[in-house]
């Protein structure tokens, strides 16, 4: 992926990283731009987690280097306003939100109290502020670490599952907070397996399987279009059955029809063919991969190359 220079705020050269006989990473190299909300996906056990303690200076590489704000990983400048949220966060059960806060003020030695505030408010935790964590659900404690991890101004935010525990409403909210953390100037980094919540948000994307980089980009280019094409209908019934005769497969759906192209190409023949039943319709467009698709082609031509490999 090609980036201006000046954009670069993560760079990661060609590191290898095992544990005894368990190859974790192996000629790994990422660049992640300045301000983009970015994706690492994969399988579990592919590296994606090492990856992040490596970033955060909890881990050392074997070889390669690593740096951000091109300062090796080594130093704690590298990290001196970067936010980390592990998959689980372990609170003290005795504790409440407004304790563990004044806490981290006193550890990173600024105030953020009405920063943290407005985290709390945009994801709905302030009435938990006096609440021992060990008296919340899974989800409030998820809701509050993000709260605390996000308060201020942070530069560069890593999050491991940051839908873990969720409801449909808590994952909206913390969707919400990704797009405003990036506008507020903040690149976000995520590894998530919810991959509906990472196509909802995120600009790029990095697979990794078995420790090695197999693809990246931004998720429009990595998506491709497929066989089928959504036609918006206020009519969807005789569509159907028009298309249908002219021998297209074709379901109702929504509000309007989803119809089976004999191949992605023939897009434009189709098209023709709904203007020619002459019924009114409002959007007609080629339907593309969704991400989980994207993730499991992918991982299929991996699986398919390392078994040739081994053969």
């Amino acid at each position: 992926m090609a980036f201006l220079e000046k954009d670069i705020l993560i760079r990661v050269d060609n590191i290898s990283k095992s544990f005894r006989k368990v190859q974790a990473l192996s000629g790994f190299s990422l660049c992640v731009s300045s301000g983009s909300i970015f994706s690492l996906l994969g399988p579990n056990g592919a590296g994606k987690t090492t990856l992040m303690k490596i970033l955060l200076g909890l881990v050392g590489s074997d070889s390669g280097s690593v740096t951000i704000y091109d300062l090796p990983v080594s130093s704690p400048l590298s990290r001196r306003n970067v936010r980390y949220l592990p998959e689980n966060v372990t609170f003290p059960s005795w504790a409440t939100p407004a304790i563990l806060f004044r806490q981290l003020e006193r550890i990173r030695h600024e105030s953020t109290a009405e920063e943290f505030r407005l985290r709390c408010t945009e994801l709905e935790c302030v009435d938990l502020m006096k609440r021992p964590l060990g008296k919340m659900s899974r989800g409030q404690r998820q809701r509050v670490a993000l709260s605390l991890v996000t308060a201020g101004k942070p530069e560069l935010v890593l999050l491991d599952e940051p839908g873990s525990g969720l409801d449909p409403g808590g994952r909206i909210l913390v969707r919400n907070l990704i797009r405003n953390l990036s506008s507020e100037g903040a690149t976000v980094l995520i590894n998530s397996h919810l991959l509906g919540e990472v196509e909802r948000v995120c600009d790029t994307a990095t697979f990794i399987s078995r420790g090695r980089l197999i693809a990246e980009g931004e998720l429009d280019s990595l998506s491709r279009q497929t066989g089928l094409a959504y036609i918006e209908t206020g009519n969807a019934e005789n569509m159907k059955l028009s298309l249908e005769k002219l021998g297209y497969s074709c379901r109702i759906e929504s509000k309007g029809v989803v119809a089976q192209l004999p191949d992605p190409s023939s897009f434009p023949d189709m098209a023709r063919s709904v203007l020619d039943t002459g019924i009114r319709f409002s959007g007609m467009n080629q339907m593309r991969e969704s991400l989980e698709d994207v993730f499991l082609r992918i991982m299929q031509n991996d699986s398919e190359q390392g078994d040739d490999i081994v053969s």
